[in-house]
């Protein structure tokens, strides 16, 4: 999963603790360690607030995104979770699609790795995220998702969490739909979960299209011209990386394919942005080495 130095919730500026150092540096050693004769680039790092029922967030995630190019050659999917495993990481989750892409998941403790190879030949990125880390005062758990760890479109109702916030996932704890049960309890979310999203803490982003669509706010995306300017294809990352989409958003999963054609190569990008579910392209023509 790719998902795209400092953005950050306007107003938050929460330090950067020992964890996310950690992580960082253990990002960065595995990468190395991976192709020895590529740099790993950092291409961005944020957080992810998280919230309960109030705007105001009870605590942050840290996330970074890197990029190893791979453009010489594949890199096997087999290399990276070795790599992690020698590091001491657990590889939680592994998938391929049909078209050769494959995706995996890590973790130690409570920190996540998501790993992104690819089709072939372009780059290989690593997403890593901290625990949440909480107000000193606050006595909650981990949240499932966080806008940058949703497969999807994080529920506005329950900020992710998929229980109900106005019972905390208790049915039964005196809420405000009589006999000592939530409101939740009357819908077909079912006791204590988010009746919103159904408890999962995300819409998939075919659902978040779907209710778009159906509100008459689906204006299509279109295929931009072929950019130039970039004579990699981890620069033409870094860039796209970068970019918001327009709804202000930069949170999305990044895939990337490169062809050839006219004596240049074609670095694809596309995504889903996190929040509003527009479908972003963009395509950068590079040189043939």
């Amino acid at each position: 999963m790719t998902d795209t130095t400092g953005a950050q919730e306007p107003g938050d500026a929460p330090a950067v603790p020992g964890s996310a150092v950690w992580l960082k540096g253990q990002l960065l050693e595995i990468a190395s360690a991976l192709r020895p004769d590529r740099r790993p680039e950092l291409a961005r790092a944020w957080t992810d607030p998280v919230r309960w029922r109030d705007p105001a967030p009870v605590g942050h995630r840290f996330l970074f995104l890197l990029c190893v190019a791979t453009d010489d050659r594949p890199t096997p999917p087999d290399d990276v979770l070795n790599a992690f495993a020698a590091a001491g990481w657990t590889v939680r989750t592994q998938r391929s699609g049909p078209d050769g892409e494959s995706w995996a998941s890590a973790g130690r403790e409570d920190f996540d790795v998501r790993v992104y190879t690819g089709v072939g030949r372009g780059i290989t990125t690593f997403t890593g995220w901290t625990p949440v880390i909480y107000a000193a005062e606050q006595r909650l758990g981990q949240p499932p998702f966080t806008r940058s760890t949703a497969d999807g479109i994080l529920c506005d109702d329950c900020h992710g969490w998929g229980v109900c916030l106005e019972c905390g996932g208790r049915p039964c704890s005196g809420g405000s739909g009589g006999y000592g049960r939530c409101w939740c309890a009357g819908n077909n979310a079912g006791p204590g979960r988010c009746v919103e999203c159904g408890g999962t803490g995300l819409l998939t982003a075919e659902e978040e299209a779907w209710l778009r669509r159906r509100h008459g706010d689906d204006a299509p995306s279109r295929q931009p011209p072929p950019e130039d300017g970039h004579d990699s294809n981890t620069g033409a990352f870094l860039t796209v990386s970068r970019r918001p989409c327009r709804c202000g958003e930069f949170r999305c999963s990044w895939r990337n394919t490169l062809s050839r054609t006219d004596g240049h190569l074609l670095s694809h990008f596309h995504a889903t942005c996190r929040t509003c579910a527009t479908r972003r392209t963009h395509t950068f023509r590079l040189p043939l080495h």
